[in-house]
């Protein structure tokens, strides 16, 4: 799989949270969907948004077909890393969780959600 290192102001994604630092850097797939069925990954820089539902599916990948990690709810903080569309044209985000999640997924966590239910 080919990857890209992505640059992020003032964190660093290490898989498990956040350190505060000035300058770091994450390694993320270049093709995090792992087929051509969306668009191109395309990072969105330092972007914060707040669930709007309780019980959002954090998925592996963008799309409904991919597997299910977890949930997030209602008023629970994301970082948006990246986006893409799907066919059909409905956008997903991958999110770090910004705190753990009454779903049971810890703060830092990343996967993806559908932009539908962010705000």
């Amino acid at each position: 799989m080919a990857l890209r290192t992505l640059a992020v102001s003032g964190a660093l994604v290490a898989g498990v949270g956040l350190v505060g630092v000035s300058a770091a850097s994450a390694v993320v797939p270049s093709d995090p969907a792992g087929s051509s069925r969306s668009e191109a990954w395309a990072p969105v820089g330092l972007v914060s948004k707040t669930v709007t539902v309780d019980g959002l599916r954090v998925r592996t990948g963008p799309g409904t077909d991919s597997v299910i990690l977890g949930q997030i709810y209602a008023g629970e903080p994301v970082q948006v890393l990246g986006s893409t569309r799907v066919a059909g044209g409905q956008q997903w985000n991958q999110v770090m969780l910004q705190s753990d999640s009454a779903g049971g997924l810890p703060e830092g966590y990343v996967g993806w959600v559908t932009d539908e239910y962010l705000y």
